[in-house]
């Protein structure tokens, strides 16, 4: 299976929002997905003028997922929220999700992180660490990072008001280097 990533685009939004309300997604990813609320959250980062880049995941050259990364400092509260996991300043976060059912459980969770991984190196050579927060009950969204070379730094309650960050948590840190 070739996995590429695309940026999001409006035409994009409609079915993010249907991988949103779907029950394996819905259970973490704890937000309106109504299409009003898709709008308002992820327009601006298609306008580009939130600073996290928004990928749809393709495999074959089909939709299947979501993949985003941000700069940690570029939002305050959440680099506040995670700082006691020892983040580097200069880390990046990422953001998946997987909206096909069919394919949660088949192993690609991990193929795509690992590529996009490589792939955000590329790109900014400057960053020294990727984080993600994850809940501790969302074991296949963890073992995913552990497959592709994430080890846990840090596990607890996280002081955050976005609801996806409810109850005891996990953060996972992949570490640049050099060669």
């Amino acid at each position: 299976m070739a996995l590429s990533f695309r940026p999001l685009e409006r035409s994009d939004l409609p079915r993010l929002a249907e991988w949103l309300g779907a029950p394996h997604v819905a259970a973490w990813w704890r937000e309106r997905h109504d299409v009003e609320a898709i709008e308002a959250k992820y327009g601006p980062r298609v306008d580009g003028i939130e600073p996290t880049d928004v990928f749809v995941v393709e495999a074959d050259g089909a939709p299947i997922g979501l993949i985003q990364r941000y700069r940690i400092r570029d939002y305050p509260d959440w680099e506040r929220a995670i700082k006691v996991a020892t983040v580097p300043n200069d880390a990046v976060g990422i953001d998946y999700l997987i909206g096909v059912p069919t394919l949660i459980g088949q192993g690609i969770g991990a193929e795509i992180i690992g590529e996009f991984v490589e792939n955000t190196w590329r790109q900014h050579p400057d960053v020294s660490a990727i984080a993600v927060s994850v809940q501790q009950a969302n074991r296949q969204s963890w073992r995913a990072l552990e497959k592709a070379a994430f080890r846990r730094s840090w596990e607890g309650m996280l002081e955050s008001d976005d609801p996806s960050d409810e109850g005891p948590s996990y953060i996972y840190l992949r570490h640049h280097s050099a060669g």
